[in-house]
């Protein structure tokens, strides 16, 4: 096969057919790049210099320069959601901020920052206190300030995939808001509350994405969003609970994002999701991320043998243990696995899982892209 533009290789393989070889992803979503630490340590690694651009702040993560891209042959670039202006939104000291949905969090030790109190965080909130909140205007100019032009000046001037990537889903921002525990323990005993929150969040969320699709347009090729539904062992709730209480949500979530664009819904959970894929594939998403390998039922050759011929995977290079702590050739090994696994017949795109944290050391990270690039050849 002919060589192919990044554009054309992701699409492609997206649409589970076979591209001219493996794309590769690094920092083209909020959930598969890298962070500031990790990322100085490549520059130094690679001898380059320029500015660090922050994707998100809150995460430390980066937008690598378009000279690791090209050293790299990456084949994704990104596209984020401006700041919100005015609000709740605001930094209470260095350490401390609110972000724009009433949410506070605490720099942690290492850097990250920690969702530490939400305004729903009462141990026994009346339903009534929904209504009344103050909530985000999904129509804030901040957060589309300069969306438009940036993504027709990226899709005219590279062929890079573009992938915009959307605020967290419902399960995400329920715990931010209510609490992880308190909001699990509503989906059982206080079922109205956390419906009619979920409901009021999704209503914001499917109006801030239908407004960043309008202002993109035909300049993106994937949506790419996180809702994160597992652990390690498995799923944090039944899966007859998910089809009962978060799946009807997604799905009306998935079906808003196909009646505004016809580009690929790229969507992020960590941990063992094998009991929940049929039902992600029901809700429209058409890739699945980050693909957690050392989570439970997550292997990536049974994964593609009974959901590849209708979803394609994303990501699947071991952060927790083969990428930190491997050395540059075992990388490469589980590289060739990942790819034997996934690769075959397209519906495959390499990234880490989820993303690359201080402890990688950068030559495991050159090993991983270069062995990705010449390995993933059809």
């Amino acid at each position: 096969m002919s060589s192919m533009s990044h554009r054309e290789r992701v699409v492609t393989t997206l649409s589970l057919q076979e591209p001219d070889r493996v794309p590769l992803d690094f920092g083209g979503s909020i959930a598969t790049t890298i962070i500031i630490p990790a990322y100085q340590n490549l520059k130094k690694y690679l001898g380059l210099e320029h500015e660090t651009h922050i994707m998100v702040s809150r995460a430390r993560t980066v937008i690598p320069d378009k000279t690791i891209l090209e050293r790299f042959d990456i084949d994704t670039y990104p596209l984020v959601l401006g700041e919100y202006r005015g609000g709740a939104a605001r930094e209470v000291d260095h350490d401390t901020i609110v972000d724009f949905w009433g949410t506070t969090w605490k720099r942690a030790a290492n850097g990250h920052f920690i969702n530490v109190k939400g305004p729903f965080q009462d141990p026994h909130p009346e339903i009534e206190l929904l209504e009344t909140y103050e909530w985000p205007d999904p129509g804030n100019p901040g957060l589309f300030e300069g969306l438009k032009q940036k993504a027709e000046v990226m899709h005219k001037d590279t062929d890079y995939a573009i992938v915009l990537s959307l605020p967290p889903g419902i399960v995400h921002r329920c715990q931010y808001m209510r609490g992880f525990a308190e909001w699990l323990m509503d989906l059982y005993i206080n079922t109205e509350f956390a419906c009619r929150l979920m409901d009021l969040i999704a209503d914001i969320w499917i109006e801030i994405a239908e407004h960043a699709l309008d202002e993109v347009g035909d300049n993106i090729d994937v949506i790419m969003w996180a809702d994160d539904l597992a652990m390690q062992q498995g799923p944090f709730m039944s899966p007859q609970m998910y089809r009962d209480l978060i799946k009807p949500r997604h799905k009306r979530m998935n079906a808003a994002l196909k009646a505004r664009s016809n580009a690929k819904i790229h969507y992020h959970s960590c941990g063992s999701v094998y009991l929940l894929v049929e039902d992600l594939i029901d809700t429209g998403i058409d890739a699945l991320n980050p693909i957690q390998v050392n989570a439970r039922n997550m292997d990536p050759a049974r994964l593609k043998e009974e959901f590849g011929d209708r979803l394609a995977f994303w990501g699947g290079i071991d952060t927790q243990k083969v990428l930190p702590f491997g050395k540059p050739e075992e990388v490469r090994q589980e590289v060739r696995r990942v790819i034997d696994c996934m690769g075959r017949g397209g519906g495959y795109i390499l990234a880490g899982v989820h993303n690359i944290q201080a402890e990688v050391p950068p030559e495991n990270i050159v090993a991983m892209f270069d062995e990705g690039k010449s390995y993933g050849r059809y």
